[in-house]
């Protein structure tokens, strides 16, 4: 686990110090007409940078009195794990075929049968009607189409 919040916290450390030096190419100071267009990253930066050294030094201070670290993910904890991770890639490719009403409505049904062991009246209904909501909502009567993917448009014709 140590290892982990020293790799995270250096990680920040890194993007703080990367918008540090764009805010001081950009210009961080109070210019004639107002504050320059680095000012507001150069302080987001200056308080990633000094957030993770305080960061470190708490992990630092723990692990010194503690004298022993823990796994990052105890055993058994990867399945959980898999069963989000994978069926939500799953989606994502899937949208890109069918766009994401479709992918939507075959997640939910994979998610409430084999996850949820929801039943099958109930899994088909959600699985139909979340879809069928986003698409009223959003692509009628908010005018923001969803991705439709390569064949969205020929299996929702209307």
């Amino acid at each position: 686990m140590r290892k982990a919040d020293i790799v995270i916290a250096l990680f920040f450390m890194v993007i703080g110090f990367v918008l540090l030096f764009d805010a001081v190419r950009l210009g961080f100071q109070w210019g004639v007409t107002g504050p320059e267009s680095g000012l507001f990253p150069f302080y987001l930066g200056l308080g990633l940078v000094v957030c993770s050294l305080l960061t470190l030094r708490t992990i630092y201070a723990k692990y010194k009195k503690d004298g022993y670290d823990k796994l990052l993910m105890p055993k058994g904890a990867l399945k959980p794990i898999l069963w989000v991770l994978i069926p939500s890639v799953g989606m994502v490719v899937i949208t890109e075929f069918v766009g994401l009403h479709i992918a939507a409505g075959i997640f939910l049904g994979f998610y409430m049968r084999s996850v949820g062991k929801i039943g099958w009246g109930t899994t088909l209904m959600v699985s139909f009607l979340v879809p069928l909501s986003l698409y009223i909502a959003f692509d009628k009567l908010f005018l923001v189409p969803l991705p439709q993917g390569l064949w969205g448009g020929i299996l929702i014709p209307f």
